[in-house]
């Protein structure tokens, strides 16, 4: 009996520390491991544009064709509005599962929290949008925004519904909300990371203080900047190599002379603001 204990206890500990090692992993190796437990156990659809892996016995039949009819209906609206297309032949890889905490993307894959593809908050326009758009050399900012942007357009243009975490008014309401950050000190804090390359401390770990501020503003900013471009215009900054040169070439602008504009139209001068050393 208590050799069997110490088996038992042994076993115990190798499968705490198996947890613990889990939970401290890299995020892609994470993905990587869900990615590759829901195409052996989840349930598999696939849709005209993309692959999708399910958690089983959570979504009946119906809601999982649904939701695969949405998301690929979405696919080509957004491909339609920005003018851009999957390469022939590859599809993007939907991942959708309670183990999820936070909606996101890597490279051509997407993955979505069960829970909020149930209630339909899930922001998979916006996820949906950095697979279509990778926008390789884009500062934070503008993918960010660019991202949320587009599932606003989209969902108010087009259908779907806009799966806003930091908004909930669209492209509508976006400006307001703007300007309320930027009477605020959370606004100020951030506001210097908007219009350059890189990204507020502790964007990823303080939604509400952080995050919020930074993604509503991006996407008051890239509304204001998409609605000045033409389509040629705005293709030539989403594949380039230098995102700066890029707007200066295709706009005859810098980002820094466009976020002047921006912060014009909101009533606010630059000037006056805080900027990023």
């Amino acid at each position: 009996m208590k050799n069997e204990a110490s088996v038992s206890i042994l076993a115990s500990v190798a499968i705490l520390l198996s947890g613990a090692i889990q939970l401290g992993a890299q995020p892609w190796v994470a993905d990587r491991d869900l990615g590759n437990d829901l195409t052996k156990n989840g349930i598999s659809i696939e849709g005209s544009k993309a692959s999708y892996w399910f958690d089983s016995g959570v979504l009946s039949w119906d809601e999982m064709n649904t939701f695969v009819d949405l998301v690929n209906r979405g696919i080509t609206d957004i491909e339609a509005y920005l003018g851009t297309k999957l390469p022939p032949g590859r599809k993007i890889r939907f991942f959708i599962s309670y183990r999820v905490d936070i909606s996101h993307s890597t490279w051509r894959s997407v993955y979505l929290p069960m829970t909020k593809v149930k209630n339909q908050t899930v922001p998979y326009l916006h996820e949906t949008t950095h697979v279509l758009v990778p926008c390789d050399d884009c500062p934070m900012w503008f993918s960010e925004g660019l991202a949320s942007y587009v599932q606003s357009y989209v969902s108010e243009h087009t259908g779907g519904y806009d799966g806003g975490i930091f908004s909930r008014r669209g492209n509508r309401g976006i400006d307001f909300d703007a300007k309320r950050w930027l009477a605020s000190d959370r606004g100020l804090a951030v506001v210097p990371f908007i219009g350059v390359h890189g990204e507020p401390p502790r964007i990823n770990y303080d939604r509400s203080n952080v995050a919020a501020p930074f993604y509503v503003m991006a996407q008051s900013f890239v509304k204001f900047m998409m609605q000045h471009l033409t389509p040629e215009q705005s293709r030539a900054i989403f594949v380039a190599k230098d995102f700066d040169g890029a707007v200066q070439t295709a706009t005859g602008k810098s980002p820094n002379e466009w976020k002047d504009l921006w912060l014009a139209e909101l009533g606010e001068t630059h000037s006056a603001l805080p900027t990023h050393e």
